[in-house]
């Protein structure tokens, strides 16, 4: 029944996205059939198990003492569109119009105004707007990105927001109370990250986001070494000022279930989470965190492929979509293995080497040279690039 609900959910959201695509959309088919796959839905998936492990700790074991004096049961939300505007997933978290994140290398857009998100901290204006003060999102988001064992075109985050009121404050003052929310978040997080790994050593790294002030980055000593798991900060007051929270201090927190399923259940290759084959998806159990065991070890084959870019102007991030967009799952990495100036074109050359491996089966040279000069294609016809 879970399977058919699924099922009937993407089927619609991949219509909405179509009937709302024009000329600027920068979303291919290739996209869309992963949306709303909700593979965190399924308890016996590695990424369901992970939010299963989340989801009980915030309902059970989160409440620390300062919480306490408040109480409140954190609301779990699985079930929110990733179909959002420009508003929700830039605007409202105050990410500057320049930003990076906002261009079109970086984001899938469906229309100027609409696209995929690219975080779950896409809803948290409008949660906290609606007076909700302690949430846990978990949902699909989608960027643009580079071709290796830990990326993928679309994961699984989980956005975790606390807001305090007043009287939970030991200080009047605002810098107290973002201190103290400071601590309240660590202390949380650490107890999050010590149900997830265990007695593991932790740090804390200062960083910059634009919607959280102070930003900090946890990092855990993991398998020898160290590793960044989530990022966090007390929510900027400009935003809780744009939510009409005035006098309220709270703290927010991101995290992705692939990273922790990568680390936790040892598997190899992200690509695997979409696996439907019998000998990746029958290891692992509902509520149970194992090893991984690697069924088979396929030969890999690379292809290379030179052009000439004008540096000023060059997103790797197009290339990376296009190969993505041919080749799929059959793509394990993509590298720029030489980079040069010819001076007299004024143009950098680039070699990129794409490395093709499935997970299932033996790939043919022939079929391989069949994606590869189909890509060969697409960076002369789409990108408009010279093949060297």
């Amino acid at each position: 029944m879970l399977r058919k609900q699924l099922r009937f959910q993407f089927c619609s959201l991949q219509d909405q996205i179509r009937k709302q695509q024009n000329s600027y959309s920068n979303i291919t088919d290739k996209i869309i059939q992963y949306v709303g796959r909700d593979l965190h839905k399924i308890p016996s998936h590695p990424l369901g198990i992970i939010k299963n492990r989340i989801e009980t700790f915030f309902q059970n074991d989160a409440i620390t003492e300062k919480q306490s004096k408040y109480p409140l049961k954190y609301k779990i939300i699985d079930n929110l569109s990733p179909i959002v505007s420009v508003k929700q997933n830039f605007d409202s978290l105050l990410v500057p119009p320049d930003h990076p994140s906002r261009k079109k290398s970086d984001t899938y857009y469906i229309n100027e105004n609409t696209l995929l998100r690219c975080h779950t901290s896409a809803h948290q204006v409008e949660l906290i707007e609606n007076n909700i003060d302690a949430f846990v999102v978990i949902g699909d988001v989608y960027r643009r990105d580079e071709i290796d064992a830990t990326h993928y075109p679309v994961f699984h985050q989980v956005e975790i927001v606390r807001i305090f009121q007043q009287d939970q404050f030991s200080s009047k003052y605002l810098q107290h109370q973002i201190q103290e929310s400071m601590d309240d978040l660590k202390e949380t997080l650490e107890r999050l990250t010590k149900n997830l790994f265990g007695d593991v050593q932790m740090r804390w790294v200062e960083t910059t986001f634009p919607f959280t002030n102070p930003s900090m980055e946890l990092e855990i000593y993991f398998q020898d070494k160290w590793l960044e798991v989530l990022g966090c900060g007390v929510i900027h007051q400009d935003l809780m000022k744009n939510c009409q929270r005035l006098t309220e201090v709270g703290w927010a927190a991101g995290l992705g279930l692939e990273r922790l399923a990568l680390l936790l259940f040892q598997i190899p290759d992200i690509r695997l989470f979409w696996s439907q084959d019998p000998r990746f998806l029958e290891q692992f159990k509902a509520g149970q965190i194992n090893k991984f065991q690697p069924f088979s070890k396929y030969p890999s084959c690379y292809k290379d492929v030179s052009f000439y870019v004008d540096h000023k102007t060059w997103e790797e991030n197009d290339l990376h979509s296009i190969i993505r967009d041919i080749g799929g799952d059959l793509i394990e990495k993509v590298e720029c293995v030489d980079t040069f100036y010819n001076k007299k074109k004024d143009l950098t050359s680039k070699c990129y080497r794409i490395h093709y491996r499935s997970l299932e089966r033996t790939l043919q040279n022939e079929e391989i040279d069949v994606l590869q000069f189909k890509i060969r294609d697409q960076i002369k016809d789409v990108l408009k690039l010279e093949l060297r």
